[in-house]
């Protein structure tokens, strides 16, 4: 599976900055995931402080229930932010969850992005291409989720190092 080297989020051109393959217990496949950015960057803090239009593509290369998503994303929000950071973003993040919930199922070949839009001011989840909900208010959102993959504690150190386009 592949991503595109260069998409357009908000008006703004941007290019694959990494692209890593999450698994699970080393031998479970669960997706690829993209980081797009304006301009290369490989430093988590630079990352999280860079301005303007941002992607996390993700895709399932394993079938995937809703409620295992859910709490893949709440396990890596925990472990990269105090219990003050997640309340600060807890509205977004139940919308996140309940649009998660609602999409039920992601089998293997689904897409799921999650665009930051500084003209809509949040982030949009899309599913294969659709938008799954409104954008979820707020820049500190997107890099709350964004250290689920590039914080102190990343899903995956492997990943993190390949999102931020540094050799192994």
């Amino acid at each position: 599976m592949s991503l595109e080297d260069r998409v357009r989020v908000d008006g703004q051109e941007l290019q694959l900055n990494g692209i890593a393959l999450r698994t699970r217990m080393v031998f479970f496949k669960v997706y690829v995931a993209g980081l797009y950015l304006p301009e290369r960057t490989t430093t988590a803090p630079a990352v999280l402080a860079a301005k303007g239009a941002k992607r996390m593509h993700l895709m399932m290369v394993r079938d995937a229930d809703a409620e295992q998503f859910v709490e893949s994303i709440l396990t890596g929000m925990q472990l990269n932010h105090s219990q003050a950071e997640l309340d600060a973003v807890r509205p977004q993040t139940d919308e996140l969850m309940a649009m998660i919930r609602r999409a039920a199922f992601a089998p293997k070949g689904t897409s799921i992005v999650l665009d930051y839009a500084p003209s809509a001011g949040g982030t949009t989840l899309f599913i294969d291409g659709k938008p799954a909900g409104r954008p979820m208010a707020g820049e500190e959102f997107f890099r709350v989720l964004l250290r689920i993959w590039l914080g102190e504690n990343p899903a995956q150190e492997d990943l993190k190092r390949a999102l931020l386009g540094q050799e192994p």
